[in-house]
């Protein structure tokens, strides 16, 4: 499952969303102010990737070391 967390454009909120797969338009809305103009930060698109891709969420691939 892939942990995303956003930040409100509007109102300065932090939040995050647990999905299994791309996140749903409504899942793009601040909690406080219904705001759909949020933003992935940078640590969860590095671990898991935009916002937009079709593999957000989807299980890590395992490198093969150790």
């Amino acid at each position: 499952m892939a942990r995303i967390d956003l930040v409100c454009r509007e109102c300065g909120r932090s939040f995050t969303v647990v999905t299994r797969a791309a996140l749903r338009a409504k899942q793009k809305r601040c909690p406080d102010c219904c705001s759909p103009s949020v933003r992935q930060t940078l640590a969860s698109y590095l671990r898991n990737g935009p916002l937009t891709s079709p593999t957000c969420g989807a299980p890590q691939r395992d490198g093969g070391y150790g």
